[in-house]
């Protein structure tokens, strides 16, 4: 699995950082928003787009910092 990502302003909530968990061909298995300010989580286990969209904006990750914020 490939771990990746990225961050993102949310007008009147602060910045929200988005991870996702890929197979080996960059496919979008699931991914996560947690929200830093508000500690707004939301878990998505079937993504409906599959593919990343412009991955070279994003970042490496890995599975334990993915796990960590699946579980808050």
């Amino acid at each position: 699995m490939l771990y990746f990502k990225t961050s993102q302003p949310v007008p009147g909530k602060g910045d929200a950082e988005i991870y996702y968990e890929c197979t080996d061909e960059k496919t979008i298995v699931r991914y996560v928003t947690w929200i830093t300010l508000t500690g707004e989580v939301e878990r998505v286990t079937d993504p409906i787009v599959k593919k990343l969209y412009r991955p070279e904006f994003l970042s490496e990750s890995s599975q334990e910092e993915f796990e960590q914020k699946w579980s808050a």
